[in-house]
């Protein structure tokens, strides 16, 4: 069959069918019944088992075996041998592979006797009969499609009943035309390996004053290396240091491992001692997680921090003191020096330099003596429980309720105003009742009494004469009996009051969609909103059914650049409510079902897999619950052959820019290296005329230059073409 026929038959069996194109699918390894994540115990390095030969064995196949015999010397066969160098194996009791689609869902599951996992890992059922059934994982470990057949000659010569020695791997290897001569050179080349080992170790042996001038000998093999390093380097066990010389990629992960083994005779400083005295074959390193190490040890002693803030502020009769503290912590950034200090960032060098931050801000140095013997979030911790300084609860959470129950108070008090200024004629009635205001300084530090509190309702209504005719009043019944308010006057006002922010919440809800008012939780349902956009005039846009794209021009930015948009300024404009924004969001999907149904024909309602389709199309007994926001894309369904996913992005206006979520990052990067993921852009979403583009996957490598992708993707821009 000529392949344009194969092709041609393929499009019309997936459309008439559910069958899926294989080069659409992936491959998820199921180890043991779970989707394989590596274990932290059961797993050894390949050259300690005693399946130790496959290295040699499969080296040899690469280097000599296959449609084209590349020999020992090319790029593939040196990542193949680092490869098997870092190579691990894991024993299970059952492996499977499942065929997934780009949604997510199950094309169909085999189960297999070994496979090449993630994170180099070989891994093998216990109870496999022959060594043939490694074939295809080992396949996979030499990146090379055209070895299958040799391998399987070999590694079927060989019985797992009987030990492998060089010679059975001799004449296993003869039998797809490896000669002795071949698999020699593979010996000496893969011995010769263990070179990258010695170069990992010479900075450990420098840190201890160890001669290395026998090293070089004693490395021709693993077993002399091993010996050799077991009678003269006792501090380091040798399995794990081998062990870590094999999983270091560089001086910089090897000194990290040599740190967390043998403490500070390898902290950075010495580690980069030795690493000078070495020569220029080496060069000194840093660490470059100091960010995030600090960030992490704040983040475990924020709820200390924020307590010795809050003590401070309350000591010194200074509210404001709480947040200046605070703001410290919020804005630190260490030293410079770190880097080149330590490995991991210790804890009483951030809590020193906060303390000398903490001694620029006034007031605050007679309370620093208790952070001076702290070592660790532990200690500090102690020094404040003798201390007598609270914890809990945490200061954010008070202000929190603090600001909940002023609200509930300067309601009440509103309701008391209104009703005294409406009975007495002499009084100027409010219609607009000042605002809350954002939570003073004090209200972190601690809880509110009533009284407090209503006294801070009363500061906020700011009317003097009702303030005074409250004089001594610490509840709010009191401050109507005071006033001669009958309780029915007042629940009166409340439900006036009531009325009145029911219809501005109404009218917050309502809006414009196609020339008519919606009001969201309305009389009119999303579902009658759908049928009454479906009587629009038929959309128009781009051909979307040939993929023809809505023309874009190439972006430039510059490098470092992020911003983007119009370039119009940096007018602020008021964000709007979520509500408006979930409207939008769900007219823009609405619309974009009755465009995609246009282009594409007649699609399946399960073809819209938005959770916004269960709010817009109520759901039909036995119909598929396929929906969720966690696909990264709003539809999906199959054209020509291949799955389509489309990811609607909506906007009231005609604004070139969106943003998108993880999932969305996440599935549009999936499906750029096989598959089609698109973005359907709709524009005046809620007028009754709206506009669409059709737009190419961002993270295609063909379409990047027509994008600015902004923090790592989250946001996007683009510019239309004049047309």
């Amino acid at each position: 069959m000529r392949l344009e026929d194969a092709q041609r038959l393929a499009d019309v069996l997936s459309d008439a069918t559910d069958v899926t194109k294989a080069s659409l699918l992936e491959e998820r390894p199921i180890i043991d019944g779970t989707p394989w994540k590596e274990p932290k115990e059961g797993i050894s390095l390949l050259s300690e088992t005693e399946h130790h030969w496959l290295a040699v064995v499969l080296l040899s196949v690469a280097a000599n075996g296959g449609n084209n015999p590349t020999g020992p010397g090319t790029v593939a066969w040196r990542r193949a041998a680092d490869r098997l160098r870092r190579a691990r194996w894991l024993d299970c009791d059952e492996i499977s592979v499942e065929l997934v689609d780009g949604s997510g869902i199950v094309s169909s599951k085999t189960q297999c006797p070994a496979q090449w996992l993630p994170g180099d890992v070989f891994a093998a059922q216990r109870d496999f009969t022959s060594y043939e059934k490694l074939a295809t994982a080992a396949q996979a470990l030499l990146e090379r499609q055209d070895l299958l057949k040799d391998l399987r000659l070999v590694l079927g010569a060989l019985s797992v009943e009987e030990k492998v020695t060089p010679e059975r791997m001799g004449a296993a290897l003869e039998r797809a035309d490896i000669d002795a001569e071949a698999l020699a050179d593979i010996r000496q080349r893969w011995a010769g390996n263990t070179s990258l080992l010695v170069d990992r170790l010479r900075p450990v042996l420098m840190l201890f004053g160890v001669a290395d001038h026998e090293l070089d000998a004693a490395a021709a093999d693993n077993e002399g290396l091993t010996e050799w390093l077991s009678a003269n380097l006792p501090q380091w066990p040798t399995p794990s240091l081998l062990m870590a010389a094999r999983m270091s990629s560089d001086d910089c992960e090897m000194g990290t491992a040599a740190w967390k083994v043998l403490g500070d005779v390898a902290q950075l400083p010495a580690w980069n001692e030795a690493l000078g005295r070495l020569g220029d074959r080496y060069e000194i390193v840093q660490n470059h997680n100091v960010s995030k190490q600090t960030e992490a040890r704040l983040e475990e002693a924020k709820a200390l921090l924020r307590g010795f803030a809050r003590h401070v502020a309350i000591k010194g009769d200074k509210p404001d003191l709480f947040r200046e503290i605070e703001r410290v912590s919020d804005n630190f950034t260490g030293d410079a020096d770190w880097s080149t200090r330590w490995w991991e960032v210790p804890f009483d060098a951030i809590l020193g330099t906060l303390r000398d931050r903490y001694a620029e801000i006034s007031d605050v140095a007679p309370h620093l003596q208790m952070l001076r013997d702290a070592g660790s979030v532990n200690d500090l911790r102690d020094v404040f429980e003798r201390e007598g300084i609270e914890i809990a609860p945490d200061p954010y959470e008070v202000a929190g309720e603090n600001m909940k129950r002023l609200g509930y108070i300067r309601t009440g008090v509103l309701d008391l105003h209104q009703a005294w200024t409406e009975l007495d004629t002499t009084k100027e009635t409010r219609h607009q009742p000042p605002d809350m205001p954002l939570a003073p300084p004090a209200a972190y530090l601690w809880r509110w009494s009533d009284g407090e509190l209503l006294k801070r309702a009363l500061d906020i209504l700011d009317d003097q004469e009702f303030s005074t005719a409250c004089g001594g009043c610490s509840t709010l019944d009191a401050i109507r009996q005071q006033l001669n308010l009958a309780p029915e006057e007042v629940e009166a006002r409340r439900q006036e009051r009531h009325l009145r922010e029911q219809e501005e919440r109404r009218k917050r809800r309502t809006f414009d969609v196609a020339g008519t008012p919606f009001e969201i939780d309305g009389g009119e349902s999303y579902g009658d909103l759908f049928d009454r956009l479906g009587k629009l005039s038929d959309p128009t846009g781009p051909c979307a059914k040939r993929d023809e794209f809505t023309p874009l021009e190439v972006v430039r930015t510059k490098a470092g650049g992020g911003g983007g948009g119009s370039g119009k300024g940096t007018v602020q404009v008021p964000r709007p409510s979520a509500g408006y924004r979930e409207l939008v969001g769900i007219v823009g999907e609405i619309h974009a079902y009755h465009y995609l149904h246009k282009e594409f024909g007649a699609q399946a309602r399960d073809a819209w897999v938005s959770e916004i389709r269960r709010k817009v199309l109520e759901p039909v007994s036995g119909e598929p619950d396929n929906v969720s926001d966690g696909h990264g894309f709003d539809f999906q369904f199959t054209h020509k052959g291949e799955k389509m996913h489309v990811e609607v992005k909506a906007t009231s206006g005609d604004d070139s820019q969106f943003e998108l979520g993880i999932s969305e990052i996440n599935a549009a990067t999936r499906l750029a290296r096989r598959g089609k993921w698109r973005i359907l852009r709709v524009r005046f979403a809620l007028s009754a005329q709206p506009e669409f583009y059709w737009l190419p996957n961002p993270f295609e490598d063909k379409y990047r230059d027509y994008y600015s992708l902004h923090k790592g993707g989250m946001r996007v821009s683009y510019r239309v073409s004049p047309q």
